[in-house]
């Protein structure tokens, strides 16, 4: 599968609230071999995805850093997330997540 992108307004639920964000995103699928019962090898993967969330304020990026359980919604089921890291002048968070991407 090629990688696919998400530039652009997504929502973040985290703890009960919700919080809008634009988001820089990339998912991409890891191929691995997997082989059958019969011996014969096919692709499988997990898809992954990774990237940035932008918030307008620097308490809602530091509510969602230390949320529980923090899904992203952008044009799809919510997906559950990771945070990497906050970046507190840009009030930005790097993220990562896999399974079924929210886009």
């Amino acid at each position: 599968m090629e990688p696919r992108f998400h530039e652009g307004d997504a929502t973040v639920h985290a703890d009960g609230d919700v919080y809008r964000c634009r988001a820089n995103l990339r998912c991409w699928t890891d191929r691995i071999q997997t082989r059958t019962s019969g011996g014969a090898s096919r692709p499988g993967g997990l898809e992954q995805w990774t990237g940035r969330l932008r918030f307008d304020a620097d308490a809602d990026a530091e509510t969602v850093l230390h949320a529980d359980a923090p899904g992203l919604v952008v044009d799809g089921p919510e997906a559950a997330f990771l945070v990497e890291d906050l970046d507190r002048p840009t009030a930005t968070l790097t993220i990562r997540g896999s399974g079924p991407a929210p886009f």
